[in-house]
């Protein structure tokens, strides 16, 4: 979220304002304090373009890779 923020040029008080969160949550959701609503991930989703979502579900995918082969380990 926070390179997708960087890169569009948005302060974390307005993609809160998109995600309807308040700035506090967004801010622990950024530094990894709370993990994601399913709603805020579906709205955080409509707001990056075709090629955005398949780069964001590319990555989420090696990382629930890397965490289940740690909880395996």
């Amino acid at each position: 979220m926070r390179e997708f923020r960087l890169d569009n040029r948005l302060t974390q008080e307005k993609l809160a304002e998109a995600l309807h969160l308040t700035a506090r949550s967004y801010q622990k959701l950024e530094r990894g304090v709370h993990q994601p609503s399913a709603t805020t991930l579906a709205l955080f989703l409509g707001q990056l373009t075709d090629q955005e979502i398949l780069a964001f579900v590319h990555t989420f995918g090696k990382l629930a890779e890397a965490g289940h082969s740690e909880e395996v380990a």
